[in-house]
């Protein structure tokens, strides 16, 4: 097994403000795994909050690069399964795990010449509608991004900062569309205790992460006495964290770059269902790589929000598409995704 890494800076088509901050550059790392002369596509978007850098990236790559002899259902082994050499040595770089499990599946799909979602059991029919982001800007400015989302049904704006009560407002009145926020932590308990049910008397559909991952004590009361369905994200990272925080949320958010790809998010879809809670997958800012990655998981989840390939000025490539709100998955082999 060969693996190249292309590195790719990319920029967003508006600078993307969260609660912890603004971004308008990207770097990710394109995983190209060649396996008797098929070629597997990858990538990896280190994020800052979860410990991972481009370096840290550039790092992992280097010391894995001895451990990929074998066949694709080989290496997905050593890297999901407990004491797998891959798995341990990647215990820290989740978005490196993630571009090599993307890989792989992409590779299984075209060595056998079939899809990922036909692998993976999923009908593409069942696909959800995806919502769009809205990050927090000016008034001006995000009544453009408003404007710009029309072809999209459901718009997921973020809050968490002061005045975002007025931001869901003029974006309610702006668009008439369905409406979930996300707040990335950015409240206390007694602020979010209150947001949630004003956003419920607006008729907002569900709010990710309100408060601290950290505040278990703060989101257990939370989920008890809000009318709003409460999705809990940066509490979420890998398999068993849906059983030991079920409690906490009334669903959760699976990316790939948090959990380390389509293998373990299976896990956690499975998991979050013995423990009735709600699915939904999300997406840093990604390429359409990981975005279609993601997206084959997602007849199996109740809500979509893959969208960080749209939020890109120039995406390089092409993959899931969205058709009237909905996610629509590509027909070829493996992630079925091309270079433009």
């Amino acid at each position: 097994m060969k693996l190249e890494v292309e590195p790719l800076r990319l920029v967003s088509s508006h600078p993307f403000q969260i609660a912890r901050g603004t971004r308008a550059e990207f770097e990710m790392f394109i995983f190209h795994l060649t396996f008797e002369g098929t070629i597997g596509l990858g990538e990896a978007a280190p994020q800052s909050y979860y410990g991972e850098s481009p370096d840290t990236v550039r790092e992992a790559v280097d010391e894995i690069g001895g451990m990929l002899d074998g066949d694709p259902d080989q290496l997905l082994a050593s890297l999901n399964e407990a004491g797998g050499e891959l798995r341990e040595t990647l215990a820290d770089h989740t978005s490196v795990r993630a571009a090599l499990d993307m890989a792989l599946w992409d590779l299984r799909g075209k060595l056998e010449g079939k899809p990922c979602y036909e692998l993976l059991g999923a009908e593409p029919s069942n696909t959800p509608l995806t919502s769009f982001t809205i990050g927090i800007d000016k008034r001006e400015v995000i009544d453009r991004k408003v404007d710009a989302a029309a072809p999209y049904k459901i718009l997921k704006v973020k809050v968490g900062v002061p005045g975002d009560m007025e931001i869901i407002d003029r974006v309610i009145a702006r668009s008439g569309k369905k409406v979930r926020v996300d707040a990335n932590e950015g409240w206390d308990l007694e602020m979010a205790i209150g947001k949630t049910r004003d956003l419920f008397e607006r008729g907002v559909e569900l709010c990710e992460q309100p408060i601290s991952h950290e505040d278990e004590e703060g989101l257990r009361e939370l989920k008890r006495v809000s009318p709003l369905e409460i999705i809990l994200d940066e509490s979420i990272i890998n398999p068993g964290d849906a059983e030991e925080k079920s409690d906490q949320g009334h669903g959760i958010n699976i990316k790939l770059m948090k959990c380390g790809g389509i293998s373990p998010a299976v896990d956690l879809i499975a998991e979050a269902r013995r423990y009735e809670l709600k699915v939904m997958l999300g997406c840093m800012v990604e390429t359409s790589i990981a975005v279609t990655a993601a997206a084959q998981l997602s007849p199996l989840v109740d809500y979509a929000d893959l969208d960080g390939n749209l939020l890109l000025a120039d995406d390089p490539f092409e993959g899931v598409k969205v058709i009237d709100g909905k996610l629509v998955l590509p027909s070829g082999p493996g992630l079925g995704v091309t270079r433009k």
